[in-house]
């Protein structure tokens, strides 16, 4: 039994071609997927800051309260 070289190389390049396709596919999928889970964090980074900028800003106010009570003789709890 003679086994033909083309048709080898036919379904031998089949295989490589599927395969390379498949890789690509989950490559894609892959950065996609990344991708979204960047944005998200980077979403929830902004909201932490504000929150800690908010806070902040409260402290600040809080403690320009106090000193200010302080000067006109209020006790503050």
């Amino acid at each position: 039994m003679k086994i033909d070289i083309k048709w080898l190389v036919g379904i031998l390049a089949s295989i490589l071609m599927g395969l390379s396709t498949w890789v690509l596919v989950s490559v894609v999928d892959l950065k996609e997927k990344t991708s979204g889970i960047q944005s998200e964090l980077f979403i929830i980074n902004q909201q932490f800051g504000r929150v800690y900028n908010h806070m902040n800003e409260m402290m600040k106010h809080k403690w320009d309260i106090a000193s200010t009570n302080y000067m006109l003789g209020f006790v503050v709890y």
